[in-house]
């Protein structure tokens, strides 16, 4: 899909005497990033930055920009809000910004730009907040006490679950687990994965989740799943649409479970199966764990991300002045 549609960009040529295969420099670029998901937005941003040329600045092309030209596309997303009634927030035009940037540098190695015009723009200073909600450790435990294993949905439900308020796992990490994923290292059972970013993982199983994942797989094999190294470990247990079950479990199945049982225990809120990765960070740093180690065990690259995610932070018993 997204490899057809670069195709409209190269309608036209930079100039006579040295024309330029845009269809060859879009798919360089988008291409070059491994996520579709990643090459979709990215597409998009693209698409939107040639239809503002076009009608600011139709006797330029994006291989003769300068600062200023940045700089008025800037402006105009600021003003569509009102003036087109789209919403355009401060984060979504340091993203638009982002995939610029890095597509002038792209550019720029090509040797079809001297400078990025992108560089000098001043972004949005936005503070880090995660907004889900982050149970506490009470609530996980009568969550995952209330889950019924006597079905395979209850036990697909109690080892998906289980994993995500023990590892800390972004749902799309836990969708693609296949069974090679699965390892042993040293006497321990570990899950080998790749993380956002393309960070190597390597997670130990506790013994919570090893009993989950067991009873689980038990069922598997005692229901005839396919249970090879390719195979995906957490499958649908019914599939009323078209019957198949041999895919993964997608986001909205997760998504389903948690609000499910977190609306049994009483939680209310936007409670999302991003708040299992929210509330085991919240709890290793309210135990006492460095920032930086517990950075590590998320997959997080930099640690602001971590500290945004820690909502227990300002509770007074915590205070430092007890330390004094």
């Amino acid at each position: 899909m997204i490899a057809s549609e670069v195709q409209e960009f190269r309608s036209s040529e930079v100039s006579e005497s040295k024309p330029i295969d845009r269809n060859k420099i879009y798919y360089g670029f988008l291409y070059n990033y491994s996520s579709p998901n990643t090459r979709r937005a990215y597409l998009k941003e693209l698409k939107k930055f040639h239809g503002f040329l076009k009608e600011r600045f139709p006797e330029k092309n994006e291989f003769e920009l300068e600062h200023a030209h940045l700089v008025s596309y800037k402006e105009d997303l600021l003003k569509r809000g009102g003036e087109r009634a789209q919403i355009y927030s401060h984060n979504s035009i340091n993203r638009t910004f982002a995939c610029l940037y890095a597509f002038y540098e792209y550019l720029v190695d090509l040797g079809l730009v001297k400078l990025n015009p992108v560089i000098r723009l001043k972004r949005f200073k936005i503070p880090k907040e995660v907004k889900t909600i982050d149970l506490t450790n009470e609530q996980v435990e009568q969550l995952l006490k209330i889950i019924p294993v006597d079905s395979g949905t209850g036990k697909l439900h109690k080892a998906v679950l289980t994993l995500l308020f023990t590892t800390g796992m972004r749902q799309s990490e836990l969708s693609n687990l296949k069974f090679k994923n699965l390892d042993y290292e040293n006497t321990f059972l570990v899950l080998r994965y790749f993380a956002k970013g393309s960070k190597e993982m390597v997670t130990p199983l506790n013994q919570k989740s090893i009993d989950a994942v067991g009873s689980y797989l038990k069922w598997c094999e005692e229901e005839g799943y396919s249970m090879d190294m390719e195979d995906y470990i957490f499958r649908p247990t019914i599939n009323p649409k078209s019957g198949n079950l041999n895919k993964r479990l997608d986001g909205t199945s997760m998504n389903y479970m948690i609000k499910k049982y977190a609306s049994q225990i009483g939680i209310k809120g936007n409670v999302t199966i991003h708040s299992a990765r929210s509330t085991v960070i919240g709890m290793l740093l309210e135990k006492g764990h460095s920032i930086d180690r517990v950075a590590d065990f998320v997959g997080h690259k930099d640690i602001s991300t971590t500290r945004a995610y820690n909502k227990r932070k300002n509770k007074v018993h915590n205070s430092l002045i007890f330390e004094l």
